[in-house]
């Protein structure tokens, strides 16, 4: 009967009246009972038979594929389920889970061994394989609760970052914490890729908070490993522990490591992304802050320009100019020479850079920092002492009022130290002289220790004191045309 049911159907010609006439007789109408009940099970195979070929023609070779197609199937069951079409379900369930389960995908795989438990015990009871699928979906329901535990206190992590309200050493802690309580949780589901990814990058957060950049990079390393061990493990996980390596090298001031994970990071990461361009920022930041400035140089003249405009902020674009204007005051200072560099930079008018301040200036213990430094260092090499003379006071004012915590101890002795220089008339010899005070006590073990965690000193105070020592008089200024500090 349903045989004949889909043959009349697919002529195409015949008003559903007609159909049942030629089924049962003149005397019945489409509300007939057993030819509803025929029309409904004519569906579900129907529906069963697209399904099928669905699972079969979908893509499952990737995790991604996987997630995509699993929800799909996962829906359509759902569907046939409130059709009671239950001998499908069955059958469809059993085929969706044979391919998807290997990915360890919780959602998918926790709601199909609940149907097929459900099916083996409502549904032709078989007691075998109601316990088989009973125990997997109980095992998938803790590995749920586990995730949502570790998702939870990672974004209580991001939170904190976020608010600005902690030191980075005080997030650390409460980040141990975290790790700590789930770590014997998540060991128990190895192959979850997503539990994986969330609490390991929640550990390496907490320990670069913390400044164990080391035990980061370890760290890192032992997450790629776990990673690669599951099935179809993400390429965004896999990408930013390769990220985190690179900048726990930035933090530690350690070019050689730095320099290896930068080319291990390269095979890794898709070129053009986003991710691509944190590489270059860490890698451009690498050069600086250990004195490499040709690598430095190097690494941002083989940025793609218009990909910079095409996928970042204005604010985080601007964060490019300062790298670019650093690079530059180094060519002006003569500590790059272009001329010997592979790859050339486009013409940057620092000039205009420096005089016209970015959106940072709301920053005030942040990037406007640098923003400041830019503009003086710029002024002592032209030799343009009166600009800075008419920003020392409100240079002072901005010290005493923002960079007073120990989090910005090396900003505040930098800024006293290009106070120094300009109470001294910019004469070398005695800055050098006044400023050594200063200069002890920013390049303390301590103050270098809290500069590391902070992420808005470019290039090492230390480089760029030396770039404003060279720069000074070293002669007597009697004669000079410079304007004098009022008294």
């Amino acid at each position: 009967m349903i045989g004949e049911l889909h043959t009349l159907v697919n002529k195409g010609d015949l008003t559903e009246e007609e159909v049942v006439e030629r089924l049962y007789g003149k005397d019945y109408t489409p509300s007939y009972p057993a030819y509803r009940a025929l029309k409904g099970r004519l569906r579900d195979l129907l529906t069963t038979a697209i399904m099928d070929d669905n699972v079969y023609s979908s893509n499952y070779r990737t995790y991604d594929s996987a997630l995509v197609n699993g929800y799909q199937q996962l829906n359509l069951i759902t569907l046939l389920m409130n059709r009671r079409a239950w001998q499908s379900v069955k059958y469809l369930a059993h085929l969706t889970l044979r391919r998807v389960q290997e990915y360890e995908i919780l959602p998918i795989n926790s709601r199909l061994t609940s149907i097929l438990a459900g099916l083996y015990l409502g549904v032709g009871f078989d007691e075998k394989q109601f316990l088989k699928y009973q125990e997997q979906s109980d095992y998938y329901a803790e590995a749920e609760q586990v995730l949502n535990k570790v998702t939870s206190y990672y974004r209580e992590m991001r939170r904190l970052i976020y608010a600005h309200k902690l030191l980075p050493n005080e997030i650390g802690s409460k980040v141990a914490e975290f790790v700590a309580e789930c770590e014997p949780l998540v060991v128990k589901y190895p192959k979850v890729s997503a539990m994986q990814a969330t609490f390991y990058i929640m550990k390496v957060h907490g320990l670069t908070l913390l400044g164990n950049y080391l035990e980061a990079i370890q760290t890192a390393n032992r997450a790629e490993t776990v990673l690669l061990g599951c099935k179809g493990a993400g390429y965004q996980s896999l990408s930013l522990m390769a990220l985190t390596r690179v900048e726990c090298s930035v933090k530690l001031r350690d070019f050689k490591e730095g320099y290896l994970q930068v080319k291990r990071a390269r095979t890794m990461i898709a070129e053009n992304s986003i991710n691509d361009l944190k590489l270059s920022e860490y890698a451009i930041t690498l050069g600086l802050q250990t004195g490499h400035f040709d690598y430095a140089y190097e690494q941002l003249a083989q940025v793609d320009r218009r990909a910079l405009d095409r996928m970042l902020k204005q604010q985080h674009v601007e964060y490019w100019l300062i790298l670019e204007a650093y690079i530059n005051i180094l060519v002006l200072a003569g500590k790059i020479d272009p001329e010997k560099m592979n790859g050339k930079l486009p013409d940057f008018k620092l000039y205009k850079f420096v005089n016209n301040v970015p959106s940072y200036s709301k920053d005030k213990q942040g990037m406007n920092v640098q923003i400041l430094i830019l503009q003086v260092i710029y002024f002592i090499i032209q030799k343009q002492y009166g600009k800075i003379i008419d920003r020392t006071d409100a240079l002072a004012r901005y010290g005493s009022r923002y960079l007073m915590n120990n989090e910005n101890l090396r900003n505040n002795c930098f800024f006293k130290l290009l106070l120094t220089a300009e109470k001294c008339n910019f004469h070398r010899a005695a800055t050098t002289r006044k400023s050594n005070k200063t200069y002890q006590k920013m390049t303390s073990p301590q103050a270098k220790l809290l500069g590391r965690a902070n992420s808005t000193e470019i290039v090492r105070y230390e480089t760029l004191w030396e770039v404003v020592l060279d720069n000074l008089e070293t002669t007597s200024t009697d004669g000079r045309k410079l304007r004098a500090r009022a008294k």
